[in-house]
């Protein structure tokens, strides 16, 4: 146990503060009264990914963004720097903890806030349970291979605890037990099979219940997974952040990395260049991979959430997950997750929780209409109403989800990298972001220092994966797009109608198109002023389309997302922000 270190963050960051953000009580239906940022502007970019806000936003607004000095010179050789890492979320600061704690000399980059990307918008469900479920698995890596992925994310559910627990982290972090129910589309046989295949896999205190006593509905009968856990994210990464810079290391935020040249040479949008012995890719979805092609084997999905007030203690403390639509052609079928997180707003009475509760998966790109996306949020509050005794719906966010065509992440050496392997990427979350994030620290740290690690193999992003069945159909889907230029079907209903033919000059302000033939994306911003940016993914050339739940433009081929604000990237792999482009009036 190490000694308490009280308000070191604050030593080492230069916070800022935002405004307050305004409650616009947008009514997303009769009963939502979420927050929302009144306009998605570049200072709002650098703190998370979109235009909707988790609680987890809400309750660091109360206390100070997660920003810290941008980096202002050049790191010389001289500095013998030994980890440069390149993403400030979970994978990025997991393994700068773990490496700078082994005594390496560690630097993080983050061109926002840390958190700012996927690792702000997760539900933060920390389990062993996976979504793929483990008779899946074993068809593709086998009995050893569902056992190692079971020890590791049980590992890393035990690595986050001990971490909390020696330094101190306040982050509501307990233990609690998980409950998996049927969807109505599917049957016991289900929980049966995956009952036996955890107990093969080494997870054998799971059970068949028959109903999870205390809720307002009847789950029907429910695999027990105990000792699962949950916490407040960004609480525990900022207790990362602390321990990363109490170690020796250094954070640097709003410090975008351009190119990455092999071997051991980083360079930053500013000009800046970094030499480094190693580089860790902690960019959700890899910066580089034009070589390692590492989007083809993994998918990216957007995933839909709300957070409903909730009476304290009217529903028992638990995580809980239904088994998805069996008639769904996603890779997964989506399935519904739910966890109860305490209140933080000092304007709330004391007496209330969030429920949090998500789902309503589709592939990145694959809904372009306004109407489709809203009913995903309206689809998870029926779906809650009839389940659960909430109030009002506080919170409504999105977020993305890589899923790797065999269920398990890419981390580990890059493809391509091979001779000098000094070059590391952690990707496909999964739908399991927090504990594959800290898996990847542990192999990546191990990796580093040059110790064997039983997991290597399994995580290897150099394998070939072998597709789970309804991949077949996702891919296809991708190819199609990628094929005809991702030409969409909304274009269709203008063919036979000219004059219906949209016009970026005639947009709302907070409102964005996408000019297919023209190639055109436009933006008209809260100032009423008019963006234009080329409609072609700085990625692989695929058209984007415009997401107007969170003011962005998406690339369906590989989930590449872009700022409507400025045209930055987002998420990638894209890594080059979207061409601007002149008004020509002619």
């Amino acid at each position: 146990m190490i000694e308490k270190r009280f308000l070191s963050i604050n030593r080492n960051i230069n916070y800022s503060t935002f405004s307050s953000r305004m409650n616009n009580n947008r009514k997303m239906s009769t009963n939502y009264s979420y927050k929302q940022k009144e306009n998605y502007d570049d200072e709002f970019e650098k703190k998370t990914s979109g235009i909707t806000e988790s609680p987890w936003y809400d309750e660091i607004q109360q206390q100070q963004p997660m920003k810290f000095d941008k980096l202002r010179r050049n790191i010389s050789h001289s500095e013998s720097v030994d980890v440069s890492i390149v993403g400030g979320g979970i994978v990025g600061l997991s393994t700068a903890y773990l490496l700078s704690k082994s005594g390496k000399k560690v630097v993080v980059f983050e061109d926002g806030y840390l958190c700012s990307g996927e690792t702000g918008r997760t539900t933060a469900h920390i389990t062993h349970a996976l979504d793929d479920r483990y008779y899946n698995l074993e068809k593709l890596h086998g009995m050893e291979g569902t056992r190692l992925a079971a020890e590791s994310h049980t590992s890393a559910i035990n690595m986050i605890e001990a971490i909390v627990n020696q330094e101190h982290i306040d982050c509501d972090f307990e233990r609690l037990d998980g409950f998996l129910f049927l969807d109505p589309t599917d049957t016991l046989e289900s929980l049966e099979k995956e009952l036996e295949a955890t107990h093969r896999a080494g997870i054998t205190d799971t059970e068949i219940i028959s109903k999870v006593s205390g809720l307002s509905f009847d789950t029907g009968p429910c695999l027990l997974f105990p000792n699962q856990a949950q916490f407040q994210p960004l609480n525990y990464l900022k207790g990362l952040a602390d321990a990363i810079l109490y170690y020796g290391g250094k954070i640097y935020t709003e410090t975008h990395i351009q190119d990455i040249l092999a071997p051991n040479e980083i360079k930053t949008s500013d000009g800046y260049t970094t030499f480094s012995k190693n580089i860790v890719i902690a960019t959700n979805a890899p910066i580089i991979d034009k070589v390692s092609k590492i989007y083809d084997k993994q998918q990216a999905y957007r995933t839909y959430v709300i957070g409903a007030r909730i009476k304290k203690d009217k529903i028992p403390l638990g995580l809980y997950w239904d088994t998805g639509n069996q008639n769904s052609e996603n890779t997964v079928a989506p399935y519904h997750y739910v966890r109860i997180q305490r209140h933080s707003r000092k304007d709330i009475d004391s007496k209330y929780d969030v429920l949090i509760v998500g789902g309503e998966d589709h592939l990145t790109g694959s809904i372009i209409d306004d109407k489709g996306i809203q009913e995903r949020y309206t689809n998870l509050e029926s779906w809650t109403r009839n389940r659960f005794p909430i109030e009002d719906i506080e919170f409504q966010w999105s977020g993305q989800v890589l899923e790797p065509k065999d269920g398990i992440a890419f981390i580990g050496y890059n493809p391509g990298n091979e001779e000098k392997k000094n070059i590391f990427i952690a990707t496909g979350d999964s739908g399991n972001g927090i504990t594959h994030g800290t898996i990847a620290g542990i192999i990546l740290t191990d990796l580093i220092i040059h110790k064997t690690n039983p997991w290597v193999s399994l995580y290897n992003p150099s394998r070939v994966p072998r597709e789970k069945s309804n991949n077949s159909q996702d891919s296809k889907n991708i190819k199609k797009k990628e094929e005809n230029n991702n030409e969409q079907e909304s274009s269709s209903k203008y063919k036979d109608n000219k004059m219906n033919k949209p016009s970026f000059q005639d947009l709302d302000i907070d409102q964005g198109i996408v000019l297919e033939e023209e190639k055109i994306a436009a933006y008209r911003d809260s100032n009423n002023k008019l963006k234009l940016y080329s409609a072609v993914c700085t990625h692989l050339g695929c058209t984007i389309v415009w997401n107007n739940s969170e003011k962005s433009f998406d690339c369906p081929c590989h989930g590449s997302r872009f700022s409507a604000a400025t045209g930055n990237t987002i998420n990638g792999p894209a890594n080059k922000k979207l061409d601007e482009k002149k008004y020509n009036n002619n």
